[in-house]
This record gives structure tokens, C-alpha cells and sequence, in this order.
């Protein structure tokens, strides 16, 4: 497993997508300060789920989101992927290619994607469990966690020990486990309040269940026995019906025969209605035909006028088409005379022009002999200029070799001069460097001595800074604890206003009139107004009883109208006491027995609304409050047993002497709970009083700490001065012991070099010779080939002047023949033409005598149709007299039938009387039936309104052996109204809190359950941790002597637990001995040791449990070149097991690397990033700088 690749986009400075591809084995990535390259480990944490910003180098989220430029905007969001490579299956998904991507936008928010699927930033912090990889492992180790490692704060120390450890999953675990199990007592105590309130319900809820079931037997016989008494009832009604509907019938007879004679008069009405329409209407048809045949007489007029028009116009047609038919002969005999004349001369120009190519093809081929024999002309001229060329190019080279030659030789001699100069100069540089060097040496001393005298400054306000420091971690969690107290006092406060708005507690009744907002009147529950001490709350809720529950109402009337709607709707019984009716009698402190133990009366340990004193006074007035049971027998005795005496403890000793006590059980009643509510209010409102005053102290607390840290900081930047003038100082030491070395090595150069010129001074001269006879033989070659080219090229010449003439010859028969072509076709178009012609004349005259032919026909059809209509108009006429005679006919006709008419219509009103009278008696008998009908309507309406049954469903269930007594009946009905109200819904309501209850008994023993579970399972986790991390420390311990021993050339280290008892607590003490030291506190090192000590520790971890890659962020910054060196070497060894990604300007840490990226800021603003080889890599940096 090992990072394949990085891709940002956005992030800093990196405002386009820019992707880094990585291998195994060790990249490292350069560039001068400033130039971003530091931005890409930010871009990897961030990825991983860096959530401090501060961290990040910035303050917010948008810091680390690209702010633009002068020639790039601003960007409002970045993104940062990481490609793993997890073919060895070592994070647990089943991908062998994983990407982590994360992106920010500038309102703060995040989204985390693997394999760019969303997901939690706890989904990539399981993903990395116990790989070293994350923010909180040691896969990224910048200066910062060098210092966190070496740091005094044992929790900052602790972290990366514990995932080397192995066991940051089991804490990881344990802390979810720990969440788990604060939320589990949580949901106990919520589940625990709600199952006590149930359990409360049951028991009325299962007597009303039982009423209930009374009340629904009862009601089914009653229903049985009134079923059979409403349907002997409609029995006997169906028998008196009968008769009524027989005597209708007779009567219904004798109306029908009578209608049916007034039918018949009324049909002959009908009849001869219909013939006098009948007539009327041929009548009219008469006169329509008058009108229509008037008009056809006028239309043929109209036609015989427009026939006479039309065959006068044909005969002036038809003059006019015997003229064109002339002129369209003329035209064709014309037309033939042309087209004759066109195809003589055609053959004529055929015959030529098979001449003219004849004699094209004879030429062609001589042409053709030409070309060949000068390409072969061409051919042989371009050998020989080939071996012309090579001639010279020989001649050419050495020429220029005789010149290099001769360039060297001056050179040499040159050469020889300036080495003799160099050895001069160099003896006296080497001189001047050993003084310099010495003088270099003082001043290192000078500054080691003042870096001591910083860190013991350094050490005393670190001292002070951790003191401060763990006060502040004191009172944040102070803070948290209170926070916590806040929320847990909240969360109670608020089941209680639930239970407050929900009325829990109170029955079904209560509830309902209570919500109804509706009812107007009502001023809450005998439990709403009033408040007890805790002292009396068991005293008072025992005295009050069911009482608690009683409602109190303005008036009986409000009273009333609570009841009818809780009747209407069924929910139960409730007692209320109207204000204005009820009047109470207070037992006077005067009658209280002068006994030890009475401790007051009842109604005046409440608070209540003065308004409700005579409610309070009639409920508590008379009830004696007792310290306990022996007291109470004493008061009672006293008080000759006229009063109920109560105790602290809720026995009773009632008025009479009986006695009533026993355990009572404790949960939230309805007395408490105002009680409980008003002092959670007060407590939330103290606590959050302390809150502020312990976040004030904080403020003061961090302000003090910003001090110290800055005074630090001063002192930490005197520090780097004088550790960068040390350097300074060292590595100028470093480049004089360099220099002084290139000398002595440049000496023995140049005095090996002079002997050397000397040597190729001889040589040279001899090579000077040689090319100078290699010139001289090429020069006579290249005049031998250039004859033979001139004598082929006069041959070439004789033949192209008789390929000229012959091609001159050709295209002047090309032209003639072209012309003639187009002479030909222009003949054979105008042959076309004229043939094309003469069809279109044939045609135009076959058409020209079809239209005569027409015209001639058309005027002998048109004659004969003129004389048909002419006889067509006489016939109208004729037909015209006899209508007018037929319509005199049909009028005598209408006069005798209207008489018939009025006879019938006499007729029928004579019938109309008898019928009134036959009706009125039918009317009588149907207002008897439709009585009777009604009466047993009723019985069907019982039926169905009472039991919601029809007449044919209740004969289904009807009984012969029942009678319907309706003694028993109200027997049954008198029963059902002693049980009084019935909740027929308590049944339903019985099961439903039945099945509640037992679901959060259920619940209320799993979560009881789940929290054993839970800390069985954390006590587990943290004995492994132990085992594990025990284990796993020896082995870490062993590899840091090792590794701090070979880093630093000798010298001792160790790692100690300082409290064994407490593994997991216990602080861990890093020994650091450098060879020839023996310092007791590792903060006594200078800045190279700090840092190669962490670098140790880093290196025992991986040796011990490599993680797949690591980024190391210039933490060899602060080391000398030796250190540098061993390093380098080391992190050589690692990588064969840990890919390395190393930001560095150290020319040690790039010798030892694979791979090298540069990254410039050739933009202001926008960071580029290019690949460089070793021997760029330190040239590059210098470059950017400058």
C-alpha cells in the first residue's frame, strides 16, 4: 500500500488543478521559502480531516480556499484528493485503488467523499484506524509534531505513542463505546419516567375495561329483544294494508274503465286533429308547388336565353382556330427544309476530325521516345553529381578538421599560458582560507554560549506555561461539566413540560376537557393550582387522592357543559367543582388538640390563588397533617374520631377510626412535578450564572497563557537567530574546509593538466599534416566527374530542342481538334433543336382540329337542348292550372271535419266529472295507507337507527320462541343505565396501554441490558489496551536505543513509562544523551539534538510498525551536514517498507531521494510545480531565491 497520487485543486496557493504522482521508494519536494510547497503536507492533513484551521496556518476555513491574485480571481471552494494504492487489501474496503477527497467551501461547510461516494469524516477516520495514517498518527510529521513529541504536555505525547502502540482503535472505540453508553442511561431514564406514568393507567383502565364489557352484553339482549318486538309490530300492520289495498284496487278498476273511454273520445279528438292537420298541410303543400313550378318556368326562360349566348359564341371560335391552323402548317414545312441542310453538314466536320487525330497519334509516340531518352540523360547527370558531392563533402570536413586543428593548437598554447597563472593564483587563495577559517571558529563559540544561556530562559517560562496551562485545563473542564449538568437538568426539564402539555398522569376524562379549548370556564385540574413543599407532598396527594383530578369551574354551567360533551363523545367521568356552588367549613386552629405531633391542617400547607380558597378549604379544611402514625392515633382518639388525620408518610387514619397505610410508591406525580420544574428553572438559571463567571476566569486564564507564549516566542525567535547564525557560522566553516579542500584538489589538477598540453601540442601538428594531402586528392577527383557532366549535359540539350518542336506540332492539333468538336456538337444540338421543334408544330395542329371538331359538336348538343327546354316550360305551364284546381278542393274538405271535432271534445269533458269523483275516494283510502305505511316506517327507521339493520337483516335474527316483553326490555335498559358513563374505547385504550407498557418494560430491560454490555465491553477494551500497549512500548523502547545510538553516532536513549500502575495514563519520559553529554532534561538540547531525538523516535515507530507512506515536512531542518547525512542513510533503509514524501532544502535529504518535484512561484500568489532531476534541484532553489 503506498499514495499513487495527490490532486489539488484551489487549495492556498494552488488555484489549478495540479496532480503529483508519487512511487515508492522517496520523493522529495523542493523550492524556496514561500513558493507553497509546504501547502501540499496542509493539503494532505486537510484531506485526512484536519479540522484546527489554526493548524493549517490560518483562522478560518475560507484561509485555506485560493484568495486570488492580480491575474486570477478568487475561488469559492477546493477540493484535495488522495489515491491510495491498497492492492494488499490493508485498509479494509474492497477496492484496490481508494481516493480520499475532501472539499471546503468559503460558508465553512465540508464534504468528504471515498471512491467519490459521500461519506463522514468518521467513516475516513475508521477507514484509517491503526494504519499511522491521519492527523492524529505519525504519517505526517511536520517542526510542530516534532515539537508535540518532545513537548511537556504528556496528552500531546501520548497520541503518537499510542498509535504506534497499536491501541488507538481500542481508544477510538472505547470513547464510542463511552458516547454509546451516556446516551443508553439517557434513553433509560427518559424510557424509566414514561414506564412509571403507564403503570399508573392500568388499573382503572382495566375496570372500565370490564364495565365496558358489561355494558356491550347487555346492550346485545336488549338489542335481540326490541329487534322481535319492532317486527311483530310491522307484522300486524302488513295485515290491515291488505285490506285498504284490496278496496283500492276495486275502485282503481272502475277509474280505469272510464279512462279508457275518455281515451278512446280522446284518441278520435287525436284522429281528426290529425286529419285537419293533414289537410292543412296539403293545403300547404299545394301552394309550394304553385310557387316552385312558377319558379321553374322562370328559370327555363333564364336557360333559353343562355344557350342562344352560347352557340353564337362558339361560331366566332371556331373562325379563329381555322386561322392558326394555317399559319401552324407553314411553320412545319419550314422546320423540315432546316433540319435536312443541319445533318449535311455534320458528316462533313465527322470526316476531318477523324483525320486531325490520326495525325495526333502519330506524334504522341515520337514524343513519347524523347522523354524516355532525356530521363536516361537526367539519370546518368545525377550519378555523377551524387559522386560530385561526396567528393566535396570529403573535401569540406577536412578543411574544417585542418581548422579545428589548427584552433586547438592555439588554444593549447593559450592553455599552457593560463594554467601556469591559475597555479599562482590557487597557492595564494589556499593562503587566505586558513585564515578565514580561523576566524570563523571564534565566533561559533560565541554564539553556542549564548544559545545555553536562551534555553535555560526558555525552560523557566515553559515551567510557568505548563502550570498556567493546566489551571486553564481545569477550568474548561469545569466548563464541560457544567455544560453537562446544563443539558442534563434540560433534558429533564423538558420530559416534564412534555408530560406537562400532555397531561400525563391525569385519566382519559381530564385530558380530554383539559385540551378542549373549546369548553369555555374551566380553570385546570385541582393538581394545576396548587403548589406543596416537599416536606407535605406525600401528606397532601394521599389526602387529595382522586381528587387531584377534580376540575374546578367558574360556574355549574361551565360544569354542565363539560359534561354533556364528555358524554356526547363517550370519554369518561370526571367530577368538577363549580366555584360558585361549592362553600367549605375549615376546622379552627382552636379545635387542634394540644398534642405533640400535630403539625398543621392540611389546607394550609398548600399555596393556591386566593380565589380558590373555598375549593382548597372544602378539599384540605377538615384533614389533620400528622408527623406520624402514633401521633395520628393520638389526634384521632383526641378528636373523638370526627376528622382524617394523615402522615408525613401517607397513612391515614380516617374519620371513624379505620385505618388505611402501607408502602407507597414513588415517581413523578402530579404534585411534584410543578415543583420539580420550578426548581430545575432555578438550578439551569445558577448554573449558567457559574458558567459565565468560570468562562470570564477562562478568558483571563488564556490571556495570561498568550503572554507567556509570546514571551516564549521571543525568546524561541532569539533562539533561531542565534541556531541560523550557528549554521551560518557552521556552514560557512563547512564551505571554507570545502573550499580549502577544492584547492589543493584544483592544484594537483592543473599541474596534471600542463603536462597533458604538452603532449597534445606534438600530436596535433601531426594530424595537421595528414589532412592537408586528403584535401589536395579530393580537389582533383571532383574536376575528373565535372567533364563528364558537361558532355552528357550538350547531348541532352539536341534532343530537348526536337521535343520543343513536336510538342508545338501537338497542341496545335489539340486546338483544331477541340474546335472542331465543339463545332460538331453545336450542329448536333441545333439538329436536336429543330427535331424537338417539328413534334411540338405535329402536335399543336393535331390539337388546333380537335378543337374545331369540339366547337362543332358543342353547338348541335347545345341546339338540341335549347328545344327541350322549350317544350320542358310549355309542360309547367300546363301543370300550373291543375294545382290551383286541386287546393279549391282541399279547402271544402278542412270545413266539414271541424264540425266532427267539436262533437268529441263535448264527450270527453261529460267522462271528466265521473273520473274527479272515483279519484276523491281513491285519495281517502291511500291517506289510510300511507298512515299505516308511516307507522311501520317508523319501525324500520328504529331498526336502522338504533342498531343500523334493515327489515329483510333483522328477520335473519328474529326468534318465535322470543316474546317481546317489554317489562323485561326495561328491566335490561334500566341495568345498563345503573352502570352509569361506559368508555366502550377502554377496551381498545386497555390493550393499546397494555401493549405500551410492555413495550417499554421491554425496552427499559434492554437498555438495562445494553449498558452491562457496554461497560463489560469498555472494561474489556481497556485490558487490552493495557496488554497492547505494554507489549508494544518494550519493542518501541528497544528500537529507540538502537536507532538514537545509530543517528547519533553513539550516546544513550530511552523511553520510560513513569507510572506503571497506570499504563494508559501514565506520562512517558524521553532520555536523550548525545555522545558527550549527560543532560538530565532532554528540553537542555539545542535545537539539532531536539530534532534528531524526535527524528529517532519517528524512526523506532515505523521500524516497529511502518505506516504505508509518511510525509516529513523540513523536520531536518534544524540538523548539521554530519546529521544530514545519517539521515539521509536512514531514511534509505525505511523505504523499502515506507513510501517517503520529504519538503526539504537540504542537498542531503535530495542526494538520497528517487524522485524530486520543484514548486516556484513564478506568479505572485500561485504556486507551480515541475520535475527536476537531482543535479537541478539545488540550482533551482538558488535560482527562485534570486
Amino acid at each position: 500500500m503506498y499514495l499513487k497520487k495527490i490532486e489539488i485543486k484551489g487549495f492556498k496557493s494552488f488555484p489549478n488543478k495540479t496532480e503529483i504522482l508519487f512511487e515508492k521508494g522517496i520523493t522529495s519536494i523542493v523550492g524556496p521559502n514561500g513558493s507553497g510547497k509546504s501547502n501540499i503536507s496542509d493539503a494532505i492533513r486537510w484531506a485526512l480531516g484536519e479540522q484546527s484551521i489554526k493548524s493549517l496556518r490560518g483562522d478560518k476555513l475560507e484561509d485555506v480556499i485560493f484568495a486570488g491574485s492580480e491575474n486570477k480571481k478568487a475561488m469559492s471552494f477546493c477540493e484535495v484528493s488522495l489515491t491510495i494504492d491498497n492492492t494488499e487489501k490493508i485498509l479494509d474496503i474492497d477496492y484496490s485503488e481508494v481516493t480520499i477527497k475532501r472539499v471546503g467551501y468559503k460558508s465553512g461547510e465540508s464534504e468528504f467523499y471515498i471512491n467519490n461516494k459521500p461519506c463522514r469524516l468518521k467513516d475516513i477516520k475508521e477507514l484509517l484506524l491503526d494504519t499511522g495514517i491521519g492527523k492524529e498518527g505519525y504519517s505526517i510529521i511536520e517542526q510542530g509534531k516534532i515539537d508535540e513529541i518532545l513537548s511537556s504536555n504528556p496528552s500531546n505525547r501520548r497520541k503518537i505513542f499510542e498509535e504506534a502502540a497499536g491501541i488507538s482503535k481500542y481508544r477510538y472505540k472505547k470513547e464510542e463505546g463511552e458516547k454509546n453508553l451516556k446516551i443508553t442511561k439517557d434513553n433509560l431514564d427518559r424510557i424509566t419516567d414514561i414506564y412509571y406514568e403507564i403503570e399508573k393507567q392500568i388499573q382503572p383502565l382495566e375496570i372500565q375495561k370490564e364495565k365496558a364489557i358489561k355494558y356491550i352484553n347487555l346492550k346485545e339482549e336488549l338489542k335481540v329483544l326490541e329487534i322481535n318486538s319492532y317486527l311483530n309490530e310491522i307484522q300486524q300492520v302488513d295485515v290491515q294494508l291488505k285490506e285498504l289495498i284490496d278496496h283500492k284496487t276495486i275502485l282503481s278498476d272502475q277509474l280505469s274503465d272510464l279512462e279508457s273511454k275518455k281515451c278512446n273520445e280522446e284518441e278520435n279528438i287525436s284522429k281528426t286533429e290529425q286529419t285537419l292537420l293533414d289537410i292543412d298541410s296539403k293545403i300547404n303543400e299545394q301552394n309550394e308547388i304553385i310557387y316552385d313550378t312558377k319558379s321553374k318556368i322562370d328559370n327555363k326562360a333564364s336557360k333559353i336565353s343562355l344557350l342562344e349566348e352560347k352557340i353564337k359564341n362558339i361560331e366566332s371560335n371556331k373562325s379563329r382556330q381555322k386561322e392558326e391552323l394555317k399559319v401552324l402548317n407553314e411553320n412545319i414545312k419550314r422546320n423540315i427544309d432546316n433540319l435536312e441542310k443541319m445533318k449535311l453538314k455534320d458528316k462533313d466536320l465527322t470526316k476531318t476530325l477523324e483525320r486531325l487525330n490520326d495525325q495526333k497519334t502519330s506524334i504522341d509516340n515520337t514524343i513519347k521516345e524523347y522523354i524516355q531518352d532525356l530521363k536516361e540523360k537526367e539519370n546518368k547527370i545525377e550519378e555523377f553529381k551524387d559522386k560530385i558531392i561526396y567528393v566535396l563533402e570529403e573535401k569540406n570536413k577536412n578543411n574544417a578538421k585542418l581548422s579545428s586543428l589548427k584552433t586547438t593548437l592555439e588554444n593549447i598554447n593559450e592553455r599552457r599560458e593560463d594554467v601556469k597563472n591559475e597555479i599562482k593564483d590557487i597557492n595564494e587563495k589556499i593562503k587566505n582560507s586558513t585564515a578565514k577559517l580561523s576566524e570563523c571558529k571564534t565566533k561559533e563559540n560565541e554564539y553556542k554560549a549564548k544559545l545555553i544561556q536562551l534555553n535555560i530562559q526558555k525552560d523557566k517560562y515553559n515551567k510557568e506555561y505548563e502550570l498556567v496551562k493546566d489551571n486553564l485545563e481545569n477550568i474548561k473542564e469545569s466548563i464541560n461539566e457544567t455544560n453537562l449538568k446544563i443539558n442534563e437538568y434540560s433534558s429533564k426539564l423538558n420530559i416534564f413540560y412534555e408530560m406537562e402539555r400532555q397531561y400525563e398522569g391525569f385519566n382519559k376524562g381530564v385530558k380530554e376537557v383539559l385540551k378542549n379549548k373549546n369548553l369555555s370556564g374551566i380553570l385546570g385540574a385541582v393538581a394545576q393550582v396548587v403548589k406543596v413543599e416537599t416536606e407535605y407532598e406525600t401528606a397532601i396527594e394521599i389526602a387529595l387522592g382522586s381528587s387531584l383530578q377534580n376540575i374546578i369551574t367558574q360556574d355549574e354551567q361551565n360544569a354542565k357543559q363539560a359534561i354533556e360533551y364528555l358524554k356526547r363523545n363517550n370519554l369518561g367521568r370526571v367530577t368538577f367543582l363549580p366555584l360558585s356552588i361549592i362553600s367549605s367549613k375549615k376546622i379552627s386552629d382552636s379545635e387542634l388538640p394540644n398534642i405533640n405531633g400535630v403539625l398543621a391542617i392540611a389546607s394550609d400547607v398548600v399555596e393556591y390563588d386566593s380565589k380558590f380558597k373555598g375549593i382548597i378549604q372544602y378539599l384540605l379544611g377538615r384533614i389533620i397533617i400528622a408527623k406520624d402514625i402514633d401521633s395520628a392515633i393520638q389526634i384521632a382518639r383526641a378528636m373523638n374520631f370526627k376528622y382524617k388525620v394523615v402522615t408525613l408518610d401517607g397513612q391515614v387514619l380516617n374519620a371513624g377510626g379505620s385505618l388505611t397505610g402501607g408502602s407507597v410508591k414513588q415517581s413523578s406525580n402530579l404534585l411534584s412535578r410543578k415543583r420539580l420544574i420550578n426548581e430545575f428553572e432555578n438550578k439551569i438559571k445558577d448554573l449558567k450564572e457559574e458558567l459565565t463567571l468560570k468562562k470570564d476566569e477562562k478568558i483571563k486564564k488564556e490571556n495570561y497563557l498568550k503572554q507567556i507564549d509570546n514571551m516564549i516566542n521571543e525568546i524561541d525567535k532569539d533562539i533561531k537567530d542565534t541556531e541560523k547564525h550557528i549554521l551560518f557560522i557552521e556552514s560557512e566553516i563547512y564551505k571554507l574546509n570545502e573550499e580549502f579542500s577544492n584547492l589543493k584538489n584544483t592544484l594537483l589538477r592543473l599541474e596534471k593538466e600542463q603536462n597533458g598540453l604538452k603532449e597534445n601540442y606534438t600530436y596535433t601538428n601531426e594530424m595537421i599534416k595528414d589532412v592537408i594531402s586528403k584535401i589536395e586528392y579530393a580537389q582533383i577527383q571532383s574536376e575528373d566527374i565535372q567533364r563528364k557532366i558537361n558532355d552528357i549535359n550538350n547531348e541532352k540539350l539536341q534532343k530537348e530542342n526536337l521535343y520543343k518542336r513536336d510538342i508545338n506540332i501537338y497542341n496545335e492539333l489539340n486546338l483544331q481538334i477541340v474546335k472542331l468538336t465543339e463545332n460538331i456538337k453545336s450542329i448536333k444540338s441545333e439538329i436536336k433543336r429543330l427535331e424537338d421543334e417539328k413534334i411540338e408544330i405535329e402536335k399543336s395542329i393535331k390539337n388546333k382540329e380537335s378543337d374545331i371538331k369540339l366547337s362543332e359538336d358543342t353547338k348541335h348538343n347545345l341546339s338540341e337542348e335549347l328545344i327541350l327546354i322549350k317544350v320542358e316550360k310549355e309542360e309547367l305551364q300546363e301543370k300550373l292550372q291543375d294545382i290551383n284546381s286541386r287546393l279549391k278542393n282541399y279547402k271544402l274538405q278542412k270545413e266539414s271535419i271541424s264540425v266532427k271535432l267539436k262533437n268529441h271534445k263535448e264527450n270527453v269533458k261529460g267522462l271528466d266529472s265521473q273520473i274527479l269523483d272515483l279519484k276523491d275516494s281513491i285519495y281517502k283510502l291511500d291517506s289510510k295507507i300511507n298512515k299505516l305505511e308511516l307507522s311501520q316506517d317508523s319501525y324500520f327507521n328504529k331498526l336502522w337507527n338504533e342498531y343500523e339493520m334493515a327489515y329483510h337483516e333483522a328477520l335473519k335474527i328474529k326468534k318465535d320462541d322470543i316474546i317481546a316483553d317489554k317489562r323485561k326490555i326495561d328491566t335490561i335498559k334500566k341495568e345498563i343505565k345503573n352502570l352509569g358513563n361506559v368508555n366502550i374505547d377502554s377496551i381498545k385504550e386497555y390493550e393499546a396501554v397494555k401493549q405500551r407498557y410492555d413495550l417499554y418494560k421491554e425496552q427499559k430491560n434492554d437498555l438495562e441490558s445494553s449498558i452491562h454490555s457496554i461497560e463489560a465491553l469498555i472494561k474489556d477494551m481497556e485490558q487490552n489496551m493495557k496488554i497492547e500497549f505494554k507489549k508494544n512500548f518494550e519493542k518501541l523502547n528497544e528500537s529507540f536505543k538502537v536507532v538514537f545510538k545509530k543517528l547519533f553516532g553513539g550516546g544513550y536513549g530511552e523511553l520510560r513509562l513513569l507510572d506503571n500502575n497506570n499504563i494508559l495514563e501514565s506520562d512517558i519520559e524521553i532520555i536523550a544523551k548525545p555522545p558527550g553529554k549527560n543532560l538530565k532534561n532532554i528540553n537542555l538540547l539545542s535545537g539539532g539534538e531536539k530534532a534528531l531525538t524526535a527524528i529517532a523516535i519517528l524512526f523506532s515507530i515505523l521500524l516497529n510498525k511502518p505506516t504505508p507512506f509518511c510525509i516529513l515536512d523540513e523536520i531536518e531542518a534544524p540538523l548539521d551536514d554530519a546529521n544530514i547525512y545519517r539521515y539521509a542513510q536512514f531514511l534509505r533503509e525505511l523505504s523499502t517498507k515506507t513510501q517517503f514524501v520529504t519538503i526539504t532544502h537540504r542537498r542531503g535529504t535530495m542526494e538520497a531521494s528517487d524522485y524530486i518535484y520543484g514548486v516556484s512561484m513564478q506568479e505572485k500568489g500561485i504556486s507551480k510545480l515541475i520535475s527536476l532531476k537531482i543535479e537541478q534541484a539545488q540550482s533551482f532553489i538558488d535560482e527562485e531565491v534570486i
